[in-house]
């Protein structure tokens, strides 16, 4: 059995998608899986659990997800979990070892919110005698020495070191400013993950919720990703090259326009959201229904729907199935899968 705890160097790093991109790929062939989080800042309540639990692990026969215990208020001072918490989380981990083959563990990050470096899941694992996946958050400032020194409490249980979110042309200065002096340090490099859209994204469902949108047919694809919103609107260019450009876009358009409507349904058009509070024409209806387009309608004016919306993107959630494949389909391109393969089936 394989027990492997993922911690990050700060918040939003990308630990939740990776754990469930492993879980959705290992259970997908066959292993038994399980997840475990310790810590939380609302236990009972964790977003992460609740995502993991009723979209990854979701369905009969898996273990089930021990309860998280409150997050300490620590600090670099005074970093200890207390032995009722120890113990507590000892025995969560042993009532789920027998029915899994492999158990991931999230872990809290190693920077506090206020940038202090926090010795708690370093502490987890050496109580759980689990080896750590380390994950850094790619920024230009990032050096080795910064990993370095982040990885030095794990001493000979670091698994392994990931980098998430890097910028695309900065591929070959990573690889050689980076990854390559962690390499020549011993260290064990499984790659960096790309930024990527789709991982910024948020989803039709969520769009709906923010405006307090109304379906006007079934809402189906209400998981599609949504990265780029366009104005619908009198336009010089045709409606083929205007809103053919990008992938995963809802259009904004008032109900009245059923011109621009119609030439909005393109294939990258992940839904309508018609303004105004009419209803759209029956042949749009259809044409929606044909592309499986969900409209969503609002009584607002275009431009409050755009102020509505305006920063949705920058609070992204990785809280989507379609998120999840698609780290999956990133991790696979740009990992080391074949060694973190191989470790997940020894780790303990």
């Amino acid at each position: 059995m394989g027990v492997l705890l993922v911690s990050a160097h700060r918040s939003g790093t990308g630990k939740t998608s990776l754990i469930a991109a492993l879980l959705t790929q290992m259970a997908a062939n066959g292993q038994r899986v399980a997840y475990y989080k310790p810590f939380s800042t609302s236990p009972g309540n964790d977003a992460d659990v609740s995502f993991i639990t009723e979209t990854i692990l979701a369905g009969p026969g898996g273990p089930p997800v021990p309860d998280s215990l409150p997050l300490p208020q620590v600090s670099s001072s005074n970093p200890l979990m207390t032995e009722s918490q120890a113990q507590s989380i000892r025995q969560s981990l042993s009532e789920i070892q027998s029915a899994a083959d492999v158990i991931l563990i999230e872990a809290p990050d190693s920077l506090s919110p206020t940038g202090d470096a926090l010795s708690l899941p370093s502490d987890l694992a050496d109580l759980l005698e689990s080896s750590t996946l380390l994950m850094f958050p790619y920024s230009t400032g990032l050096d080795s020495q910064t990993v370095l020194n982040a990885a030095e409490p794990y001493s000979n249980r670091l698994a392994g070191i990931v980098v998430n979110g890097m910028t695309s042309y900065r591929k070959r200065d990573v690889e050689n400013g980076l990854l390559s002096p962690l390499r020549s340090a011993g260290k064990t490099v499984l790659g960096a993950v790309p930024e990527d859209r789709i991982m910024i994204s948020v989803t039709v469902q969520q769009i709906s919720d923010q405006l307090g949108g109304r379906w006007i047919q079934d809402s189906v694809n209400t998981d599609a990703c949504i990265d780029r919103l366009l104005l619908g609107g009198n336009i010089m260019d045709s409606g083929e090259t205007y809103y053919g450009r990008y992938a995963n876009q809802a259009v904004i358009v008032r109900a009245e326009r059923p011109d621009i409507q119609m030439a909005s349904l393109m294939e990258a058009t992940k839904c309508l959201v018609l303004t105004g509070g009419a209803d759209p024409t029956e042949y749009v209806k259809a044409e929606a229904m044909e592309r499986d387009v969900p409209l969503i309608s609002v009584t607002e004016s275009t431009m409050s729907v755009v102020e509505s919306l305006s920063g949705l993107l920058d609070r992204a959630t990785p809280y989507s199935k379609n998120k999840v494949d698609r780290f999956g389909e990133l991790i696979n391109q740009n990992l080391d899968m074949d060694a973190l393969s191989a470790f997940l089936t020894t780790a303990h």
